[in-house]
């Protein structure tokens, strides 16, 4: 069962909103075929304070939770392979 969670600025929902964001990650996890698409679980926390190399440049970072039964290779390839 995946879990993705991002972390970004605040600002980056202004780009997108977070629907977007949020439908475009499960949209990627959904089309490696290695998950029940009832299963993937996306959230996001945008942030108002932070610092990045002491700038206020913004910023998107996507963790993802895989949960066993998949390998190493098999979630760092598919992964790759669909969100570049």
């Amino acid at each position: 069962m995946p879990h993705f969670v991002i972390d970004c600025s605040e600002n980056i929902i202004k780009l997108k909103s977070p629907k977007e964001i949020i439908q475009k990650v499960y949209d990627t996890a959904e089309s490696t075929n290695l998950f029940d698409k009832r299963d993937i679980k996306v959230r996001i926390n945008p942030f108002e304070y932070y610092t990045v190399g002491n700038t206020n440049d913004d910023f998107i970072h996507i963790f993802a939770n895989i949960m066993e039964g998949r390998s190493t290779l098999q979630k760092k390839e598919s992964f790759r392979k669909n969100c570049y």
